[in-house]
């Protein structure tokens, strides 16, 4: 009894020499909120005529930004419904996941006014990028009033994740401008 396997010793010496090796793939994406898994695999080595590669299980998820293995489990060699596996060297090898972190962009308002002689602003801003329920809120300063003063910045001071994983993203901030014209002409008729 070798390995499991019922042999004869002519039939084991130089099958066992055989090594079939059998790697998980790796697989890599960037951060979309689901899982990544990948169950497709790779065999080396030349198995004997008739022989199969079966039943590969393959374990292994990666949601949040980072790399994990993506496990081979286990696999069965198949001839005629019999696993023959023993006949052979075997090697299992992992693969890795990685998610990788998503884009984001967060931008302050520009906002052109016209002129009324009062101080003007606009706290807004643009979000792009963010997956799902994750959500930020970003604080903006800038402040206008005269013609003179144009443009003004418009500066996004901070932001904060309300929801979801600051780490899964990779963020680039961006600010705004405040601008200010003069109205158009008014009419005014004065009588006496």
């Amino acid at each position: 009894l070798l390995n499991g396997c019922q042999v004869e010793l002519t039939a084991t010496i130089g099958k066992l020499s055989q090594t079939i090796t059998v790697t998980a793939n790796s697989a890599n994406k960037v951060y979309d909120g689901s899982a990544l898994t990948e169950t497709n695999y790779t065999v080396d080595g030349t198995l004997e005529s008739g022989d199969q590669i079966t039943d590969v299980v393959i374990s292994g998820s990666q949601t949040e930004v980072g790399t994990s293995v993506n496990q081979l489990v286990s696999f069965k060699i198949m001839r005629n419904g019999v696993d023959v596996a023993c006949y052979y060297n075997t090697v299992k090898k992992n693969g890795t996941l990685e998610v990788k972190c998503k884009p984001l962009t967060i931008t302050a308002a520009t906002h052109e006014f016209e002129y009324d002689g009062t101080a003007h602003s606009d706290e807004t801003y643009t979000v792009v990028g963010l997956v799902g329920d994750d959500a930020i809120s970003a604080v903006v300063e800038g402040s206008i009033q005269y013609v003179s003063q144009s443009p003004v910045t418009n500066v996004l001071r901070r932001y904060a994740f309300t929801s979801g994983n600051a780490n899964n993203y990779c963020v680039t901030t961006a600010d705004g401008e405040l601008k200010m014209k003069y109205a158009g002409c008014t009419h005014i008729t004065i009588t006496a």
